[in-house]
């Protein structure tokens, strides 16, 4: 029997943060055995040949969401729930789940007749699977956390995005929100910057049909470092037109910064050619743009 009383199970979408995890948090880790069968099926298994020693123990599960290269989200999400099945048959005494991004967490409102609302059911069927801890890193919409039942944590990684930012020497900084939705996650973001740092806002309207994007303002940010911060980025069209608006406006620099860096289709390339000096993310997504780990964070609320 195994003394060791933590473990850490490393999805296949957080295995470079997983391990970073593991480090800080000084615990015993183990990764998955994953696979496609012909007809489309997941395959997942723990990569251990003694179950005993993950019985009775804590285990703390890290798995995101994210669409990767080998995976779309519904069969990360997919796996995620059958290594936290693994671990209830097995008999963990306590289960930890750490979903750094969490799919289908902007399908919160009601826009069109006949639309869902499906993170609202998504939360309901993790919850009912009885984990212990649940923690999301900056979920696009907090409120829906509401329907879990266990400990949930939403950690905030603005913090350690604006000390990687600072660490480039940047001046004279502008925080700039892409639409007023994201102007209270703009206002937190600047504070750690410093005290009085200015944000401006785009005005920015979509069309709930067809998706397209229409965004105008008018700034004065000549000679300014300026940083547009959201909580995702997707096919980048709102970010790259944030940009364009920016350097127009007389911007020195220009920095897109995102919790999830999820950058689909030719969204760097959109960003870059718009004018950003550089895309800077976090590790919630495994791809070039992860700059800024998570691993501590996480660590310091695990602990």
């Amino acid at each position: 029997m195994s003394r060791v009383n933590k473990y850490l199970i490393i999805g296949s979408a957080s295995q470079i943060l997983g391990i970073k995890l593991a480090k800080e948090l000084e615990i015993a880790y183990i990764d998955t055995e994953f696979k496609t069968f012909p007809d489309g099926e997941k395959y997942i298994r723990i990569n251990l040949e003694d179950e005993t020693i993950l019985k009775d123990k804590e285990v703390i599960v890290i798995q995101s969401t994210g669409p990767s290269i080998r995976n779309d989200q519904n069969a990360q999400l997919f796996e995620l729930l059958m290594i936290v099945n693994a671990i209830k048959r097995i008999g963990a005494a306590r289960i930890i789940v750490i979903v750094p991004y969490l799919a289908y967490a902007r399908q919160d409102k009601i826009f069109r007749p006949g639309e869902t609302d499906f993170i609202r059911t998504l939360l309901k069927i993790i919850n009912s699977m009885e984990i212990d801890e649940f923690y999301v890193v900056d979920i696009h919409e907090p409120n829906v956390l509401k329907e879990m039942t266990c400990k949930v944590v939403n950690i905030d990684s603005m913090k350690l995005l604006a000390e990687y930012i600072k660490s480039l020497g940047t001046n004279d900084i502008v925080v700039v929100s892409p639409d007023k939705g994201a102007v209270e996650r703009s206002k937190a973001f600047a504070k750690y910057f410093g005290e009085n740092i200015p944000i401006d806002v785009f005005e920015k309207h979509r069309d709930v049909k067809t998706g397209e994007i229409i965004m105008s303002g008018s700034l004065s940010l000549r000679n300014k470092d300026v940083v547009i911060s959201d909580d995702i980025i997707a096919t980048g069209g709102t970010m790259a037109t944030a940009i364009s608006i920016a350097k127009q406006s007389g911007a020195k620099k220009v920095y897109a910064a995102t919790t999830h860096a999820l950058l689909l289709k030719d969204a760097k390339y959109r960003i870059l050619k718009a004018g950003a000096d550089e895309i800077i993310g976090t590790d919630s997504i495994d791809n070039e743009v992860s700059k800024v780990s998570l691993a501590k964070a996480i660590a310091d609320y695990l602990r």
